[in-house]
């Protein structure tokens, strides 16, 4: 039997320490990080869930159950569970009916990290505002050549309830949100869509702070029904063009 390749290279590389060692050149090894416990059966837990075995909706089993099935102590599991409950995975519940329910993560798991992780960085505001500039027109370019009938029905309602809010700022920002998002939702590419949206999300909530005018609503109007229009033509360039002017007229706003 032939010894295997990676026997062969640790053997190689004993050989070499030891002749160190004789040189009396000192061995230095990396420090081994070992996994807790705690994140062992989240491991577990979050693959059973990922993989499909645990649906959505459905609930595992008792905390009394896991802890036997799975031969851990109770604070053991109930660490694993409060990391799968950070990560949106689950949501527990204690009382005759509650249980460990199994959940997806939502956006906003997303959102709230990215809005803790921009506040620890203390980046500018300036910074969110120009990767929404560069990535949004990109989705509207690819949302002009996969988006379809029902998606721009979705989007002529939206701008429909832009019409009929003009003069209610915080129902407007919502709607024109919800426009954005749609766009967004019609790139269909979910690194894309996930990405965008957060930033979308934490730039709405700047903008629904700072208000807008109805001058300056008529125009988001103005302008969501054109790129609506690029849409329905399935010209990209013109939608990402209108979508980066608009974006551009907004930034001079939502700065001063």
């Amino acid at each position: 039997m032939s010894t295997p390749y990676y026997a062969l290279a640790v053997e190689k590389v004993a050989t070499r320490e030891i002749g160190s060692v004789r040189g009396k050149s000192a061995m230095r090894l990396d420090t081994l990080k070992v996994p807790r416990a705690s994140e062992l059966v989240a491991d577990k837990l979050r693959s059973l869930i990922v993989d499909g075995v645990v649906s959505e909706g459905a609930n595992l089993p008792s905390e009394k159950e896991l802890v036997l099935q799975l031969g851990v102590s109770r604070a053991t599991l109930r660490e694993a569970l409060r990391i799968l409950e950070v990560e949106g995975l689950i949501s527990t519940k204690t009382g005759p009916k509650g249980g460990i329910l199994v959940q997806r993560p939502g956006v906003a798991n997303l959102t709230r990290s990215l809005s803790l992780l921009l506040q620890l960085e203390e980046t500018p505001f300036s910074v969110l505002l120009e990767a929404r500039r560069l990535l949004e027109p990109l989705c509207a370019n690819l949302a002009a050549e996969r988006v379809t009938v029902e998606e721009m029905a979705e989007l002529e309602a939206i701008i429909e309830q832009m019409r009929l809010n003009l003069h209610d700022t915080n129902a407007y920002i919502q709607q024109q949100l919800a426009f954005h998002l749609k766009v967004f939702a019609a790139a269909h590419n979910d690194v894309l869509r996930l990405y965008t949206t957060s930033v979308g999300e934490l730039i709405s909530a700047r903008t629904t702070q700072v208000g807008l005018s109805l001058e300056q609503r008529q125009i988001g109007l103005k302008s969501a029904e054109g790129i609506l229009v690029a849409l329905k033509t399935r010209n990209g360039k013109l939608a990402a063009r209108r979508i980066e002017l608009h974006l551009q007229a907004f930034e001079t706003i939502i700065e001063k």
